[in-house]
């Protein structure tokens, strides 16, 4: 058996692999009750030998192991101790059996020595992948809230991926019996031919050049052809089997979007521009890395827009913006053209999987090469919105989902609440720690009332509590009469009959803070603003105002001094403006 591989050596890498796989399950079959997860291990552990090693799976130097467990590993399983001592294990199994097998060199000796050094490694990989010096910065919260799109919009979209219905194309050209495949590992000529016209791959076939046609002699310039094939052997639709490929089993069992969920996790992993771009060197490029390790980057902003879709020119002047300055400064435009070249390429995938939707996209031909697409509207599909979120934590996203209200603290309650501007109120409080007795959700609401940042999220969480029962909502909110919040609660007490002006008044009379709460979400409606000031001290109330500490107050001063209809009240603003932003710069100092 084959056991060495070169970068265009992966049709027969993979056949190599799925065959070492299918043994190693045999020889584990009596002694490992979780082969499942060992074999998953294994197989990660083996794609990292061919892609970003040298390829050979039966010799291995104590550096090689080094490498993957404290540089790879730490990478890819940030916070997954569990996933990170299963691996090490793993890798110790595959030693064993390659030993056991006769096929390590080295032997049994050399197998247990690797063993020994997966061993030692162990501790120091967890401690790498739970140490916060390694780990990424804070997830940056995206500022908007996932509504989940309906399961049978996602379903129908699933079911319309071009990609799923050329995977299945090509599992009924290789039939029951399945093809054979040259000693290269590549599809004979003939198949190559046919699938191309089948699957409508766009592959250049026959070239006409200086009166001459050129015609191919093998399948290995089909990159479009070959590129399906190799997603659809990833997902396993289809399986190489000793210069075969036949049918594999397990995707018959896959629902549609389970199948597209594969797919778009086999293409961050498939490198698609250096199985596809045939005009550019992307073999070994950087920027290759770059577009393609930010797939889930491109697709955020698509995310948030999901309504109305990004202009293609926007995200790619995003995408070109984030390679100058991961690789440097651009000054003759070649890596900017690069880009444009290389996100097209990508997109075109995406669309192909079923996630990504582009519409009023125009051709550009080749006469050497397949077309290619720029221009219009990009969004994503209902299906790419369902699975796109998985992927965001991995990215250093942070996304409020709808779905996992029950799961949230009730700070986060409070912000989407402010985000939404209380348009759910009811259906929000109504799912949110469902679980829990009404008694502690609202303790919990009252809670992060008091520690909330802002106007707006106090004021939310104050108008969740009316979603509660009065009897179960007054005893707490008393007790924010000894906070600061006590204006609001007195307000709130009052307005629901549960206090009297007379009793509690003097907590609204006095709280500056209630006031400027209040103005604060109405910055943006100068008329209704201007409108607190009618009274018979204006002034005295602009004067209260400035040495209240809110980051809100300067806001409201400065709407002020723009929009008072009384020059005297306007000029006082300002002036309490600049009082305030001088009083809070000695406060920090």
């Amino acid at each position: 058996m084959r056991l060495r591989f070169g970068t265009s050596d992966y049709h027969a890498y993979v056949d190599t692999r799925s065959v070492l796989l299918d043994e190693l399950n045999e020889w584990l079959a009596p002694k490992e009750p979780e082969r499942g997860d060992v074999l998953a291990n294994v197989k990660s552990f083996l794609d990292w030998r061919y892609r970003e090693s040298i390829g050979a799976l039966d010799e291995f130097a104590l550096s090689d192991i080094s490498r993957f467990l404290l540089e790879w590993c730490p990478r890819r399983l940030k916070g997954q101790a569990d996933a990170a001592i299963n691996l090490c294990f793993a890798i110790g199994v595959y030693f064993d059996f390659m030993a056991a097998t006769g096929r390590l060199v080295g032997g049994a000796d050399r197998a247990a020595r690797l063993r020994r050094l997966t061993d030692d490694l162990a501790l120091t990989v967890l401690a790498e992948v739970r140490d916060p010096t390694t780990t990424a910065a804070e997830p940056y919260r995206l500022p908007f809230v996932h509504i989940p799109p309906p399961s049978t919009d996602v379903t129908a979209a699933a079911e319309a991926a071009p990609l799923l219905a050329k995977i299945d194309a090509l599992r009924n050209y290789v039939g029951s019996d399945g093809k054979s495949l040259t000693d290269q590992g590549h599809l004979q000529l003939s198949d190559g031919r046919a699938l191309v016209e089948q699957l409508n791959t766009g592959d250049v076939l026959d070239l006409e050049l200086g009166g001459r046609t050129l015609q191919p002699y093998s399948t290995a310039g089909m990159r479009r052809l070959n590129f399906i094939v190799d997603c659809a052997v990833e997902v396993g639709a289809v399986n190489l089997r000793q210069h075969r490929i036949v049918r594999g089993q397990a995707w018959d069992s896959l629902t549609p979007v389970e199948r597209v969920r594969t797919l778009f996790t086999a293409i961050r992993e498939l490198k698609p521009l250096r199985s596809l771009g045939a005009d550019l060197d992307w073999e070994n490029d950087e920027l290759a890395a770059v577009l393609e390790g930010g797939i889930v980057h491109w697709l955020v902003p698509l995310l948030m827009r999901d309504r109305v879709g990004v202009p293609f020119d926007i995200l790619r002047e995003f995408v070109q913006s984030a390679a100058v300055q991961e690789l440097g400064p651009d000054e003759d435009g070649v890596l900017e053209d690069q880009t444009e070249e290389g996100i097209c390429l990508l997109l075109e995938v995406l669309a192909d999987v079923g996630v990504l939707r582009w519409t009023d996209r125009r051709e550009v031909r080749s006469i050497l090469g397949p077309s290619c697409w720029t221009g219009g509207t990009l969004a994503l599909t209902a299906v790419g919105r369902h699975i796109l979120p998985d992927h965001l934590a991995g990215s250093g996203y942070e996304l409020r989902r709808l779905d996992r209200i029950k799961e949230w603290d009730a700070a986060a309650l409070i912000d989407v609440m402010a985000l939404l501007d209380n348009r759910f109120d009811g259906e929000l409080v109504a799912n949110w720690q469902a679980h829990q007795p009404a008694v502690e959700r609202v303790r919990m609401l009252t809670e992060a009332i008091v520690a909330a940042p802002t106007a707006a999220h106090r004021l939310a969480g104050l108008a969740a509590l009316d979603e509660f029962a009065i009897e179960v909502t007054e005893p707490f909110v008393r007790q924010l009469l000894d906070t600061p919040v006590s204006g609001h609660a007195a307000l709130w007490l009052i307005s629901r009959q549960r206090a009297d002006a007379e009793t509690l008044g003097s907590f609204v009379d006095q709280d500056i803070a209630l006031l400027v709460d209040a103005l604060a979400v109405k910055v943006e409606e100068p008329a209704v603003l201007c409108s607190f000031f009618t009274g018979p001290q204006p002034l005295q109330l602009i004067e209260d105002m400035w040495r209240h500490p809110a980051p809100e107050t300067a806001i409201v001063l400065e709407a002020l001094g723009r929009h008072l209809p009384d020059p005297a009240l306007r000029k006082a603003a300002r002036k309490a403006l600049v009082r305030h932003r001088s009083w809070m710069a000695n406060r920090r100092n």
